[in-house]
């Protein structure tokens, strides 16, 4: 993460309410230059010139960039007006450790379909992590299809008091500047903390 990149502290995230997340959590678009003069564009927590966080595939011969700029930051409800026929998963998580053990079942996890002869269009299903501004660990999972009736999506999913994680918002792009659905969802009180 760049020095110059403002945080809060790691406490203060813990204690934040999911509509605070959504409120204050910013992600960065950064436009990746590739040698034959094309480009391809993540969303990560943080901006990200040579990232060296996991991405779910990544293939270093062939995805080598030249170049990196940052386009734009948004909100979680602002990003949904930015997709077309894409879905972004945002996870949230208490810690770096908590953080690694998701990224590297998930990872594991498709790999493993693959090899028992699933098919994934890898080079269209991507994931970046890192410290966010808002002082969590976060992971950024992006699949390029439309996800709810057709239109695009953003979900929060919070791992900080469930290991699994709860899905607590979710935004639909609608037409122009309005979401077409946005709803927040607070964890059942007995669920069980895994």
């Amino acid at each position: 993460m760049p020095q110059d990149a403002t945080t809060a502290a790691p406490e203060a995230g813990l204690s934040m309410t999911p509509e605070d997340i959504v409120r204050d959590l910013r992600l960065y678009r950064v436009r990746y230059d590739m040698p034959d003069t094309s480009a391809f564009v993540r969303y990560s927590p943080n901006f990200q010139r040579d990232p060296d966080e996991l991405t779910v595939h990544m293939d270093a011969a062939l995805e080598r960039h030249i170049n990196a700029t940052e386009t734009g930051t948004f909100s979680l409800s602002e990003l949904v007006n930015e997709l077309v026929y894409a879905y972004i998963n945002v996870h949230v998580f208490p810690d770096r450790e908590a953080l690694d053990f998701f990224v590297s079942g998930f990872d594991g996890g498709l790999i493993q379909v693959g090899f028992i002869g699933g098919h994934f269009d890898w080079g269209r299903m991507w994931m970046m992590r890192g410290r966010s501004n808002v002082g969590l660990p976060v992971a950024v999972f992006l699949g390029q299809r439309s996800a709810v009736n057709g239109q695009a999506a953003v979900t929060l999913v919070d791992h900080r008091h469930h290991r699994r994680g709860v899905r607590v918002y979710r935004a639909v792009g609608g037409a122009g500047t309005h979401v077409g659905e946005e709803f927040f969802k607070e964890p059942p009180a007995d669920e069980t903390k895994l």
